[in-house]
């Protein structure tokens, strides 16, 4: 009994970090900065909000994951329940925001190796890519052992970024408002904690014990905003007006010290790295199950357009994870929540519910949407 239940306990908190190591990525790194020109203020009630609704996207696609057999991911669940159209549709979108995904996570360890082995930013997104795109053709069984390797290091350097730099923070930091600014945090917080493709393999994990998914989704959901505001307090309070897109570089600055540009520039590697692995297996089995590429094509797809993008110059780091985050969710969030209303006609019983009136589908659908067309005309027009 005994060993029973302490594999269903490895299970859970696998599942539990492999969201929370998909979902702290790249993002998290471009958060101080948008908080910085928009006011903290500003940037925390954005996040309150849009986590709320994440988490009940999140939720959604958890029971969608309980209420469908077989091994099926976004796309398929769209095909099944919407038909060929809305597969169609659903991998546009998911791939769209994978390539731009993918692009901002070869961007950003780019600049984090060239810091820790002083090679130039461009060398070190190629260095990433290619480790990186070997590293996605291992079994997705192993990364919720990974993640959760990872998500504990990550965790462990943020507390100790606040432990030794408490001192430094200025409280005068966070007073300042923009609301001209107030459309920036808001592609960027989606990007940061949106994580809800990794929700299938979660129950994957969890095998028999469905009933833990709920609460699962729950933890992995909210552990990482957590850690977000303590990393936004230590960069944002400390860096004031030296705070950068990437926040590490202009951290370092404001400190002076080589040392936090050494460990800042290790923490982001560890962030990018774990993001980036689940990330590339989420793409690369769309390609494969949903789509029906075969393996090779599949893998050879997920890493040669991001890398193209790359290699072309599309590296404006801000626009494309605000960008990527606000259209992906309003993509994605409509398809769910059709998905949601169909799957509740499937025979297979679910370990639990979320129940919704219809002006619920229609707020949060609206809200989706309108949020992705003023992103993209704030960012471009």
């Amino acid at each position: 009994m005994a060993t029973a239940e302490s594999s269903f306990n490895k299970n859970f908190w696998l599942a539990v970090f492999s969201l929370v190591g998909t979902t702290i990525g790249a993002g998290i790194f471009s958060l101080p900065y948008a908080f910085f020109k928009a006011g903290f203020i500003v940037g925390f009630l954005e996040l309150i909000i849009l986590l709320a609704v994440v988490l009940l996207i999140q939720l959604i696609i958890g029971e969608i994951a309980l209420r469908t057999s077989g091994k099926k991911r976004f796309v398929s669940y769209a095909e099944e329940y919407l038909g060929r159209k809305w597969k169609l549709f659903a991998a546009f979108s998911t791939l769209l925001g994978g390539v731009g995904v993918l692009l901002v996570y070869m961007i950003l360890a780019g600049r984090f190796l060239a810091s820790l082995f002083s090679l130039d930013a461009f060398t070190g997104s190629i260095i990433f890519f290619v480790i990186w795109f070997l590293v996605i053709l291992s079994k997705p069984r192993l990364f919720g052992r990974v993640e959760l390797f990872f998500g504990l290091s990550v965790a462990s350097l943020i507390v100790a970024l606040l432990v030794f730099n408490f001192i430094h923070i200025n409280p005068d930091n966070f007073r300042g408002l923009n609301f001209t600014n107030l459309l920036l945090p808001y592609g960027v917080i989606l990007f940061a904690i949106s994580g809800f493709y990794v929700i299938p393999e979660m129950e994957d994990i969890l095998g028999t014990e469905k009933l833990k998914l709920k609460r699962a989704i729950f933890y992995g959901t909210l552990i990482s905003p957590v850690l977000y505001l303590i990393f936004i307090v230590i960069v944002l309070g400390v860096s004031g007006s030296l705070t950068s897109p990437d926040a590490i570089f202009g951290f370092a600055q404001a400190l002076n010290s080589k040392i936090i540009l050494i460990i800042g520039s290790l923490l982001g590697l560890l962030a990018v790295s774990q993001a980036s692995l689940s990330y590339g297996i989420y793409i690369k089995e769309t390609l494969w199950y949903d789509l029906g590429l075969n393996k090779w094509a599949a893998w050879l797809l997920t890493g040669v357009v991001p890398l193209g993008l790359f290699i072309f110059g599309i590296r404006d780091l801000v626009a494309v994870i605000s960008i990527v985050g606000a259209l992906f969710f309003g993509f994605q969030t409509v398809v769910v929540l059709l998905i949601h209303k169909k799957s509740k006609t499937s025979e297979i019983k679910p370990a639990y519910e979320i129940n919704l009136p219809n002006f619920t589908y229609y707020a949060i659908g609206s809200f989706a949407v309108l949020g992705a067309v003023l992103e993209i005309w704030y960012n471009i027009v």
